[in-house]
């Protein structure tokens, strides 16, 4: 029988090149098919040229999130389509509110969505444009840069090396370089989760080093230099004052990395705290919110590691602070609270009248009127049982003029809201002044400017700018970012009444002393 010599039908192949078998009805093969289902549950693994496709590329320059994940659904080497429905899945969103940010009908400008959706699909580092945010993922393939410290143990020897650390890759960087990263903050949960290790007790110090204890005279020469440098914290500027504090930070956190667990060990970490908020507040000034960050970060692990939580809730204070002045309130809420949770039972009246006052500030921003006014009344309520002679030194400079002065300003931002409210902001902002300590020049010029910001939101513009021309001189003399920061807002605020010659003028003087 003649053999048969027909030729074999054509092999089907896999996209990824291997032949598929002939009981596999499917387009790809086993191996690519089974790949493809472990995508059903989150993101499959891609090769790096897959970030180089030019529709990805063109979404990075355009620093469109919605159309780098639009981009990346459609990518031609999927094995299998990625469905809006399995994308806005790996997202932990909606398939309706994925849609809108792929059209461009919502727009996605909130860093910790940004940061979460580079996560989930694993975007490079290096592809990354919004403020030079580290995702965690990527965080341990830097090769520059300071220390995540957020992510550093909370113990005595970690803290200390995190410090020392921190400080020294600051003291190498130019003023220049800090610059460029001056808006790349940790926020929403990134930021508030690690903080919560606060609550928790310290591991124990007792065998952390067998060398010597830091001595009496050593303590008392540390915080002779630490009062001195404080006193730096509130006249703002950058320069050879934040050098000088950040060398003392870096000394001090060498010596605590070899210091054996003591009541003089504990009362160094806690002037290693206070040097670390001094540092943030200069950033702060300056403009560098993640270096300001960083050490309000590195100033609660000190307290904490010091045995001082009242000092640790206050820098907590301070970075919800800085929140509010990034415009979220939501995360600097939730650090108030966990401050207040942290020091329920501990902390004293004038400080419970400070963390108050910070939960007001975000009710205003949020323009929730209600709950503004009730934290209003418990932090009056709370200030009038101080005992200023109990009260820790390092909440003398809240006084009855500051407490006027926060609320006064508090009532300017719910004006935004709600305009009632700019009469209750004239009559605390006043009283303020009147009780302000003159040689307070920084606080008086915030009154001032809150007080003139207040007359522009009920509708006086030239006597708002009469106010700024008094202060304008001693803001140029100050050289504040935030005095400036402060007066750049005014004259945001003010053009809308550009027509009018006095504002024109004021808005100018404004323009002349930010370009000196």
């Amino acid at each position: 029988m003649p053999m048969d010599t027909a030729r074999p039908k054509s092999r089907r192949a896999c996209p990824c090149g291997a032949f598929i078998a002939a009981d596999n009805t499917d387009r790809l093969c086993h191996r690519c098919r089974r790949n493809a289902r472990s995508g059903v549950h989150g993101p499959p693994e891609v090769p790096n040229d897959f970030w180089d496709h030019p529709a990805i590329a063109a979404a990075c320059t355009d620093r469109d999130m919605g159309a780098l994940i639009s981009a990346y659904r459609h990518h031609p080497q999927h094995l299998s389509r990625v469905t809006q429905d399995r994308m806005a899945a790996w997202l932990g969103i909606s398939q309706a509110q994925l849609s809108r940010y792929e059209s461009g009908e919502n727009q996605i400008d909130r860093l910790d969505r940004l940061r979460h959706f580079a996560l989930v699909l694993g975007v490079p580092g290096e592809r990354l444009w919004f403020d030079r945010v580290v995702i965690p993922a990527q965080a341990g393939s830097r090769d520059t840069g300071p220390p995540d410290v957020l992510a550093a143990p909370w113990e005595a020897t970690s803290i200390a090396r995190s410090v020392e650390e921190t400080a020294r890759s600051d003291l190498a960087i130019s003023r220049r370089a800090a610059l460029t990263g001056a808006a790349a903050v940790t926020v929403g949960s990134a930021l508030v989760e690690p903080l919560q290790r606060w609550l928790h007790p310290l591991q124990n110090l007792s065998k952390w080093s067998s060398h010597s204890a830091i001595s009496e005279e050593e303590l008392a020469a540390l915080q002779h230099v630490a009062d001195g440098l404080r006193g730096w914290g509130g006249r703002g500027g950058y320069g050879l004052a934040r050098k000088a504090v950040l060398g003392q930070l870096d000394e001090l956190a060498e010596r605590l990395q070899r210091a054996p667990a003591g009541p003089t060990t504990e009362r160094a970490f806690f002037i290693g705290a206070e040097l670390s908020k001094v540092a943030a507040s200069m950033s702060f000034d300056a403009g560098l919110h993640n270096a300001a960050q960083r050490y309000y970060v590195l100033a609660i692990r000190m307290a904490k590691a010091g045995h001082n939580d009242g000092f640790a809730a206050l820098c907590l204070a301070a970075m919800a602070r800085q929140m509010f002045d990034l415009g979220r309130p939501e995360d600097g809420l939730e650090l108030v609270q966990l401050g207040q949770y942290g020091t329920r039972r501990t902390g004293t009246p004038t400080l419970k009248a400070l963390l108050l006052t910070r939960e007001a500030w975000a009710y205003a921003q949020m323009g929730k009127t209600r709950e503004f006014h009730q934290a209003v009344g418990m932090a009056q309520d709370s200030f009038s049982h101080r005992v200023a002679d109990v009260e820790p030194r390092y909440l003398h400079s809240f006084d009855e003029a500051e407490l006027e002065g926060v609320i006064g300003a508090r009532c300017r931002d719910l004006a935004m809201h709600d305009p009632a409210q700019a009469v209750f902001a004239e009559q605390h902002i006043r009283r303020a002044l009147a009780l302000r300590d003159p040689s307070k020049v920084r606080n008086r010029a915030f009154d001032v400017i809150g007080l003139a910001r207040t007359k522009m939101v009920a509708g006086d513009p030239e006597a708002a700018c009469g106010l700024i021309n008094e202060v304008l001189p001693t803001a140029a003399k100050l050289s504040s970012g935030r005095v400036l920061r402060k007066l750049e807002d005014f004259a945001k605020e003010a053009a809308r009444h550009r027509h009018i010659p006095a504002v024109q003028d004021t808005r100018d003087a404004i323009r002349a002393i930010r370009t000196a």
